[in-house]
């Protein structure tokens, strides 16, 4: 066995522990690949041992091991034990590869713990007195940060974007010239080693005699910096594969640079340039250009192919009702709870507790909605049936629509403990004289409270209908309602009306606002050559009298945001104004305004450098969109009014421009197509001859002009159509902005993955005309995600046909359970994308919500600022703090993810 490697992964075996998961859904492999899996895993793990590398033999020892239990996890592994036998040994032949593992384990565990004592020995050395003791002390508050960061061999793309922001680090970027030309860190110290000038076996001296004069300035700081980093295009590693630029210039500094003392020992950028663009886009002189595609030989065996077997393929037949049961939360925390299985009974005394806690929420959900329903019903004794709701009568309804939703999920909690009751009685009847007469009395009350609650969820179910029957009632009545004829007005010249137009009425109830927006509408209706448009209606009876104005010139019109200032105001915490059923819009836009990358991106008006003014949109629509944002973030208004990009979107899409109720979605969905048209202007020269289908498909979508909208919300999908007859593969590429998934129809609850699985799993289709077999063939149809982009959004299809109901639209109530942080979409994935750098692991950062139904509903949004770092409720002006266990809720719609960092703070110094 070779001298052992110096440690250069980690600094704790837990961290290790994490390196050696496997991210790849095991589940769905044939045990023969699982098989060709482990014995490659293990020759590694023997190479790295005695090649002295512990910790990369711990990483695939544990590895090994994870497959080798995967395999006898499969329902066919006694039939082929032999085959496992042979190719893995017997017991006593895996008995002495653990033992190698324990003896490598107990080796890291000392190092680790002799490594850390260094590491707080040197925290405790005093730092030496010099001239100007305030930079003293900063240099060791610096020095102590840096120590921290050198823990890895290599460093994030987020750790590095913070020592950019203290000036503390030395970037060599060892990419080509022509690389560096086109694109590099906007960062002060970052300069260009070119990687045609490292050669392996030259000393720094030589390689800084052939830098440039500019370069050589930036080489001889690396001996006062605090940290020294490397960056390529893409390395990950700390160790980089030998013969690269990057892996000789590290071998360089380390070895052969003995006139440099460094203060912490050189890093690696983990994934490199490609990265850093991708995550911090502002911060690069060009966020358009591409890695150099490379040939990557080196594929796990497990995936080889595809699609091994149709066997290996989950069908969506195969997925049944009992599948989308709810999984039980497990407090990972309790060993006794971790160990409790689906069917196993909870002690009578938690669900005591558990009962106790959810009765106080829903009283106090109770109170609200009593409350809300009496001022409801005696709204509507006054009201006539074709008069128009105000906006304090709708801001009641809204609210009424969200307190059912939270009464609808307290109805599922309640079925939840009464699912616990009737395991508890399973288990009671075991053992009968065992449970005492306490236990059966408060079972009883239990049972009791239940069917109180149960009651009252009855009650209120009475209640909605009854208020969608009086509102379906006041709709018709509307429709049929002629109101009388106003008196001719007085003869006036043009000029006198416009003046008219242009003056506030005296007793306050309308305003220049009220006028502007008529007006718009009208104009509305003339920029289309379909036909008139019909005008909408306001309500003018709910606005202020006056308000402040906020007006931001453009080459063409002024913006009036119309905001109202207030207290408590921070930024992203700026509502927007209801401008008669426009939450849809709202919802989205809060959103989209809380994406950190979009908004620095607007924010800093980097926006304007890409604008297109030869599509349909003319560019207009991110500039709105970027004006809204600005706005929102400046920390200064409760709420504002998002009325110039209505009227922009209206121009271009009618469905947008009256007042009725729209669907989010549909909005999602067009406005980001509009925002990728307004900024597809980055140029991508490629050579379709050298790329693969993939790469051909994404390049007719962009017609090789990218957009930020683009590099941040789509990805694209891959169809796999597989012949049953010769197994014969074809496959076609599509890009998507979203993923909208199925919810299972007789499922009250269920999981996000659950809905994945349904989306991502086989289907049989008949007829298709296999191109091998020159016949119509029966065929499986398979989804994977051949390029996940950095944002993940997700739309939940709530609403559908219900074709025994005349085919009138239904909603889908279902309490979905979704995570908050690490969303993992291994599983989901094609061949090529698992092999790229890129993270697979998101975590959610927005949310929109529908309450209601399709006879009438309110959006909200869910938002976690990456400012303040907690979550916020955006309910069209009004935002508030929401605690983050009530994120998740039956009202959930479109789901936002990301595995981008969060941006440094809006309107930070730059670099």
């Amino acid at each position: 066995m070779a001298q052992l490697k110096k440690l250069h992964m980690t600094d704790n075996l837990d961290t290790l522990g994490q390196l050696s998961n496997i991210t790849i859904d095991l589940r769905g492999k044939s045990t023969k690949m699982l098989l060709l899996t482990a014995r490659k895993l293990f020759m590694t793990a023997e190479e790295y041992r005695l090649d002295g590398d512990e910790e990369l033999a711990y990483i695939s020892y544990m590895k090994y091991f994870k497959v080798i239990t995967a395999i006898r996890q499969k329902p066919d592994y006694q039939s082929h034990k032999v085959q496992v036998k042979e190719a893995l040994g017997d017991t006593e032949a895996n008995r002495r590869i653990m033992d190698s593992l324990e003896l490598i384990t107990d080796s890291l565990s000392m190092r680790y713990s002799k490594l850390q004592k260094q590491t707080t020995a040197l925290h405790s050395q005093p730092e030496p007195i010099r001239n100007g003791g305030g930079k003293a002390l900063k240099s060791a508050t610096s020095s102590t940060q840096a120590t921290e960061y050198t823990r890895l061999g290599v460093v994030s793309c987020q750790e590095l974007f913070e020592r950019m922001h203290e000036k503390s680090v030395l970037v060599m970027d060892c990419r080509s010239s022509a690389d560096y030309e086109k694109s590099h860190l906007t960062y002060v110290c970052a300069f260009n080693v070119p990687e045609d000038l490292i050669t392996p076996g030259m000393s720094a001296g030589k390689l800084q005699a052939r830098l440039s004069s500019s370069a050589k300035a930036s080489w001889a700081s690396r001996s006062i910096k605090e940290s020294v980093v490397l960056m390529d295009w893409n390395s990950k590693d700390a160790q980089p594969a030998a013969n690269t630029a990057i892996a000789t210039l590290l071998d360089i500094l380390k070895n052969w640079d003995p006139d440099v003392t460094y203060r912490a020992p050189i890093q690696i950028v983990e994934g490199g340039y490609e990265y850093f663009i991708m995550m911090y886009p502002t911060h690069c002189t060009n966020p358009s250009v591409q890695a150099p595609q490379q040939n990557n030989n080196d594929i796990e065996t497990i995936d080889d192919i595809e699609y091994p077997s149709i066997s290996d393929i989950t069908m969506k037949e195969d997925i049944s009702p009992r599948d989308f049961r709810p999984r039980p939360d497990v407090n990972r925390a309790s060993k006794q709870a971790a160990l409790r299985t689906y069917d196993q009974a909870k002690p009578i005394a938690e669900i005591m507790r558990d009962q106790a806690e959810f009765l106080q929420r829903a009283k106090h959900n109770d109170e609200q909605l009593d409350n809300a329903a009496k001022m409801w019903k005696s709204l509507i004794q006054q009201k006539s049936p074709s008069s128009d709701l105000s906006e304090s009568d709708r801001q009641l309804l809204y609210k009424i629509l969200q307190l059912e939703n939270q009464a609808e999920d307290y109805k599922i909690e309640n079925n939840r403990l009464r699912d616990d009751v009737e395991r508890l009685k399973t288990s009671q009847t075991v053992a009968p004289q065992q449970v005492s007469p306490k236990e059966v009395e408060a079972t009883r009350r239990i049972e009791w409270e239940i069917q109180q609650r149960q009651r009252r969820d009855e009650q209120y179910e009475r209640q909605r209908l009854e208020r969608e029957q009086q509102l379906t009632i006041a709709r018709e009545a509307k429709k049929h309602y002629k109101p009388p004829s106003p008196p001719p007005p007085p003869p006036e010249d043009a000029s006198q009306n416009t003046e008219s137009l242009l003056k506030p009425t005296t007793n306050g109830d309308a305003d220049l606002d009220l006028v502007l927006e008529e007006s718009l509408a009208l104009q509305e209706g003339l920029a289309f050559e379909d036909g008139q448009a019909e005008k909408p209606t306001f309500d003018r009876t709910t606005k202020p009298t006056s308000r402040p104005r906020s007006v931001e010139k453009t080459a063409t019109r002024a913006r009036d945001f119309s905001p109202v200032e207030g207290p408590n105001m921070g930024k992203g915490l700026t509502g927007l104004k209801n401008l008669g059923n426009t939450c849809y819009m709202n919802s989205i836009l809060q959103c989209l305004s809380n994406t950190p990358q979009l908004t620095e991106y607007c924010i800093s008006d980097q926006y304007k450098n890409y604008i297109s003014r030869s599509n349909k949109t003319n560019g207009q629509v991110i500039e709105e969109v970027a004006a809204l944002i600005k706005v929102l973030w400046n920390g200064q208004y409760k709420c504002v009014a998002s009325r110039d990009l209505r009227y922009v979107v209206g121009q271009y899409q009618r469905i947008f421009r009256g007042v009725d109720q729209q669907d989010s979605h549909e909005f999602l969905t067009i406005l980001m197509d509009w925002l990728h048209s307004d900024l597809q202007t980055l140029d991508v020269p490629r050579i379709r001859e050298t790329i693969g289908a993939a790469e051909k498909a994404w390049l007719d979508f962009t017609k090789a002009k990218e957009s930020m909208i683009l590099h941040l919300f789509y990805g694209q999908m891959k169809s796999t159509v597989k012949c049953v007859a010769c197994h014969k593969e074809s496959a076609t590429y599509e890009c998507f902005s979203n993923l909208s998934l199925e919810l299972p129809p007789n499922a009250n609850e269920c999981q996000l993955s659950q809905c994945m699985d349904m989306y991502f799993s086989g289907e049989r289709i008949h007829g298709w005309n296999c191109p091998n077999c020159k016949t119509k063939r029966d065929a499986i149809k398979k989804l994977d995600i051949s390029k996940l982009p950095p944002v993940l959004v997700v739309h939940l299809k709530r609403f559908y046909a219900d074709t025994s109901n005349t085919g009138a639209y239904v909603k889908k109530q279902n309490y979905l359970n979704f995570p908050l942080q690490n969303l993992a979409m291994n599983p989901y994935i094609a061949r090529a994308e698992s092999r790229a750098g890129t993270p697979k692991t998101y975590q959610l950062y927005a949310v929109s919500n529908h309450y209601g139904s399709m006879e009438g509903g309110h959006y909200t949004a869910f938002c976690k600022s990456a400012h303040y770092r907690r979550w916020f409720k955006f309910d069209d002006q009004v935002v508030s703090y929401l605690e983050t266990p009530n994120v998740v809720s039956s009202a959930a719609y479109i789901l936002f993810y990301t595995w981008l960092p969060p941006a440094a703070p809006v309107n930070s110094v730059g670099l």
